[in-house]
């Protein structure tokens, strides 16, 4: 890998300081925002717009001959570059639109083809976890290491749905109940971001989607991959940050949530 070797901790930094100026605009907006449909269960707000505008603009400052892979406004990358910033301004739109505190700004980079930076700040929980290659993930500062949990009997499951959940309802409730017997249950969050963050801080041991965007997970493996953990496609072959589904685990229980999810959609 072309990135081995590298230190990557000016960019580190350089997401974090963006990360909370993101979220600190982003709670000015809180409680006071419309929302509008942006597809079916799909929402955006005037928050999301801004939060991406400002973080694009201090990329742009910065890093000049970096490109951007963002979720709003049709920010598009081009593929050919070594350096990608992959940034959901606003991660948990629905659960922000509505007032639920669990929500927030995740900023990821790639550097040929690999995730290299990762850190997503929860700004009303006042959290930061932040992960570069080769250096370990943390949060607010101090190291973070996936569960020691070795059996499925003993994990707690997050998964983040489609948007439209209508398109695939048999397969996602095949996959929720199975991850329901046999394990501490599952959680349905509304925030990705947060699903892989919490994973790497040891507090769940498994979280998985069938369709996830490359802003959605680009930060949450690098956090998860430098605190011990394991992602994967959800048949268990290496992982595509652009092939949409993901299952990332402690690594001790991933063949089993591999088995796990091949039952489920067998039966």
């Amino acid at each position: 890998m072309k990135s081995q070797g590298l230190d990557y901790r000016s960019y580190l930094d350089a997401a974090v300081r963006m990360a909370h100026e993101a979220g600190e605009l982003l709670l000015r907006y809180y409680r006071h925002v419309e929302a509008r449909e942006k597809g079916p269960g799909d929402l955006v707000t005037d928050a999301d717009i801004a939060s991406q505008r400002l973080i694009a603009a201090r990329i742009a400052d910065a890093f000049p001959t970096h490109t951007l892979l963002a979720e709003e406004e049709g920010a598009t990358p081009d593929l050919d570059a070594p350096w990608r910033w992959i940034v959901d301004p606003l991660d948990g739109t629905m659960n922000f639109a509505h007032g639920f505190p669990f929500w927030a700004v995740s900023i990821g980079l790639e550097h040929e083809g690999v995730p290299v930076v990762g850190v997503v700040f929860d700004p009303v929980a006042r959290t930061t976890y932040a992960a570069a290659h080769g250096r370990g993930a943390t949060l607010n500062g101090e190291p973070i290491r996936v569960s020691p949990a070795k059996s499925m009997r003993n994990s707690l499951i997050a998964t983040a749905l489609p948007a439209d959940v209508s398109k695939e309802a048999d397969r996602q409730m095949a996959y929720m109940r199975r991850f329901s017997i046999g394990t501490h249950s599952v959680r349905r969050t509304g925030s990705s971001a947060l699903n892989l963050s919490l994973l790497a801080a040891g507090r769940c041991e498994v979280c998985y989607a069938t369709w996830m965007h490359p802003w959605d997970a680009a930060a949450g493996v690098v956090l998860v991959r430098e605190a011990g953990g394991v992602v994967s496609d959800l048949d268990g072959t290496p992982y595509n940050l652009y092939g949409g589904s993901i299952l990332a685990t402690n690594g001790h229980v991933h063949d089993d949530a591999v088995r796990f999810l091949a039952e489920a959609w067998s039966e």
